[in-house]
């Protein structure tokens, strides 16, 4: 048999060629011509001294000891990527660049983070914030979250949390309020990113929504929590952003009644980026802490 080395580029030909399942497939793959992948497993299998393919009508197949080899050579190459990316990953700055709203990074993902620098304090962590999280789009991030049904093909995905909205309030407005329809009443907040929350957990409710939108309009969820904590009305909120506002009791539930939607929050990536270490590290992180 030759010497390894001068059958490693016919190798990694006959590894595209099984991976692509065909010649000219490979060759697309590689930007080279059909012949010249023809020759480079001719050459492969001379210098084995051994058949590898075997015509089958129009196409190729591999013989007994093609698949053999087959299976041997993708995962010779699988390793040998694998610590090419450890050294690169060793050898260069460990950084994770994220899109999320503001309200989950301040009432979900921020408060949790320390759990993460206590085991990764080597990664760089970029948090960029977006308007909306339906369908939000991966350019320039390594991962986002993502809100929706999780059905998206394009990504690799876990989930977080579902849609659970509940209302909450200071407590010194609690005694004030005993059933759904006294919120037909109250001050109302209201996030601008989620104008529908209140109209969603009145319907839920069996009620029609106010005529009109009573309250206080704010930009966002997390300021609504602000708001409501302050005295200044009742919020609707997202459970999992207000769980430790009512454990400590800052925040309370003004009306025992849950609305729940089909949606949730997912956290998304390129599924190419999935196994670099940052990327790998933050996914098994953030699934022990959902």
């Amino acid at each position: 048999m030759q010497n390894l080395r001068t059958l490693l580029s016919p190798l990694r030909v006959f590894d595209a060629v099984c991976r692509a399942k065909g010649v000219s497939r490979a060759a697309h793959l590689l930007h080279v011509t059909p012949g010249a992948v023809s020759q480079q497993i001719k050459q492969l299998e001379v210098g084995l001294g051994v058949q590898l393919f075997q015509k089958s009508g129009r196409r190729i197949e591999l013989t007994a000891v093609g698949e053999r080899l087959a299976h041997r050579v993708s995962d010779a190459f699988g390793r040998l990527h694998d610590a090419l990316d450890d050294l690169a990953d060793n050898q260069r700055e460990k950084r994770l660049r994220l899109k999320v709203t503001p309200s989950l990074a301040i009432r979900w993902l921020v408060p949790r983070l320390h759990g993460f620098y206590a085991h990764h304090p080597d990664i760089a962590l970029e948090i960029a914030t977006i308007a909306m999280a339906d369908d939000v789009q991966l350019e320039g991030a390594d991962c986002a979250i993502r809100h929706g049904m999780g059905e998206w093909a394009d990504v690799e995905l876990d989930h977080l949390f579902d849609d659970e909205f509940l209302p909450v309030c200071a407590p010194s407005l609690a005694g004030q309020l005993q059933a759904p329809q006294d919120l037909l009443h109250a001050n109302l907040l209201h996030s601008m990113l989620r104008l529908q929350a209140w109209p969603l957990w009145f319907g839920s409710a069996g009620l029609a929504p106010p005529p009109r939108q009573r309250g206080i309009t704010l930009a966002n969820a997390a300021l609504c929590y602000q708001a409501a904590a302050d005295g200044l009305g009742v919020a609707m909120a997202q459970r999992a952003y207000v769980e430790n506002d009512l454990r400590i009791g800052r925040l309370v539930v003004a009306v025992d009644h849950v609305a729940r939607t089909e949606l949730g929050y997912y956290l998304v990536c390129d599924p190419v980026k999935a196994t670099t270490t940052p990327v790998r590290l933050f996914r098994d992180w953030i699934r022990s802490v959902r």
